[in-house]
């Protein structure tokens, strides 16, 4: 499998991410430090994810991708492209349909798109996001919370034994 890549572009006040190959968990600073970003441009609208090529995603990733469904409670629901069974199959269990619009394509994403820059973190804020990723997970549904909740735990446990929660 690919190392996982993003890249992404703005038009307007919509967001385009397209993330490709296999996406894990030391994409995810970046990933956060993007949506921070957009949330905070004074202009967004929408943000329109682009999976069709992605061959996996892991749960911290996944958590990532749940803020963006969150930002847009109660607003038009973001967008999430793709056309693989087996990423789409993941997206359903873990009841992205809810918080996202999932189409099989969308014609062509802006043609400029910059690589979203890496975003080194120190081992403190590399769990602070793991572990609030999985939350986000766990918010989602009862199925999640009983998927992921043994991980949210042992998450806090190593916070705790270091002092940090």
């Amino acid at each position: 499998m690919a190392e996982g890549t993003a890249r992404y572009a703005r038009e307007g006040g919509t967001w385009f991410l397209k993330l490709a190959g296999d996406l894990r968990h030391p994409l995810a600073p970046a990933l956060n430090a993007l949506l921070d970003r957009a949330f905070a441009d004074p202009d967004f609208k929408q943000l329109v994810v682009d999976l069709s090529a992605a061959e996996n995603i892991d749960s911290t990733c996944l958590g990532i991708l749940a803020r963006i469904g969150n930002q847009a409670r109660g607003g038009t629901p973001p967008v999430i492209i793709s056309n693989n069974n087996d990423i789409n199959e993941l997206l359903l269990a873990v009841c992205f349909d809810r918080l996202f619009t999932v189409v099989g394509d969308a014609g062509p994403i802006g043609e400029q798109l910059e690589a979203v820059p890496e975003t080194p973190v120190d081992k403190d804020s590399m769990l602070e996001l793991v572990l609030e990723a999985h939350r986000r997970l766990c918010e989602i549904d009862k199925n999640n919370n009983a998927v992921f909740c043994d991980v949210v735990r042992a998450l806090e446990k190593e916070a705790r034994q270091d002092g940090r929660v």
